[in-house]
């Protein structure tokens, strides 16, 4: 597979692309529905995007933000992806938007699936890990079959993987999720991520890292954005 990839000299320029596709995305759905939706991930990496797009002037009261994925600790905890969205979005917060938690205090999926599964993507927002993960589907974790099949009919799934930062337990969308989101942006760091990614692309669906489950999706493909 051939990967098209838009590149940016630096991480600033890479975190201001994606606040503004973030927005772009949200901008459209209120205009087509009304309302719109972005499930964005945590980490490390998208932070700066997510304090950029929140001091934008959206109609922030008819947008609803989700997650891709969530660590099985509270919200009060470093680890909390809940926590850093509602730090680094406290200004769109405040303004009106609407923000679906996925832990709810159990790691089974159970409680929040039903919610998830009534909300329409406009966008997702994914990272990657150095192992080739994205959303919380770890190289051989507990769960990743059912994440990733795609014939799923969950919205959101319990995973558990040892090697995980943070929290082995994990609640995440599923790969049939995620490939009904109307655009997927997967925002990548550092030489040594792109040439992972690259590599996983080569290789058979079942060989390869989980990240390459993005790229099985019917119809559209990721939006690749890297930065040095």
């Amino acid at each position: 597979m051939t990967l098209a990839i838009q590149a940016f000299p630096d991480r600033g320029a890479l975190m201001q692309h994606a606040a503004d596709e973030i927005a772009a995305a949200l901008n459209e759905g209120i205009r087509a529905c009304g309302a719109a939706c972005a499930a964005l991930s945590g980490g490390s990496t998208p932070g700066p995007a997510y304090e950029r797009l929140a001091t934008m002037s959206l109609d922030w009261p008819r947008v609803t933000f989700a997650l891709v994925d969530e660590r099985c600790v509270p919200p009060t905890e470093p680890a909390s992806n809940e926590g850093l969205l509602r730090r680094t979005l406290a200004p769109a917060l405040a303004a009106g938007a609407r923000f679906v938690p996925m832990y709810s205090g159990s790691p089974t999926a159970d409680p929040v699936d039903a919610a998830y599964a009534g909300l329409s993507l406009d966008i997702a927002v994914m990272g990657m890990g150095a192992d080739g993960h994205t959303a919380s589907w770890f190289p051989g974790g507990d769960g990743l079959t059912a994440a990733l099949d795609p014939e799923s009919t969950r919205t959101v799934i319990g995973v558990r993987a040892s090697q995980a930062a943070g929290a082995a337990d994990r609640l995440t969308l599923t790969r049939a999720a995620l490939d009904r989101a109307d655009r997927v942006l997967l925002l990548i760091t550092g030489t040594d991520k792109r040439q992972r990614l690259q590599a996983a692309l080569t290789q058979k669906i079942e060989d390869a890292p989980p990240v390459a489950a993005l790229f099985a999706r019917p119809g559209r493909q990721p939006e690749v954005l890297w930065a040095p």
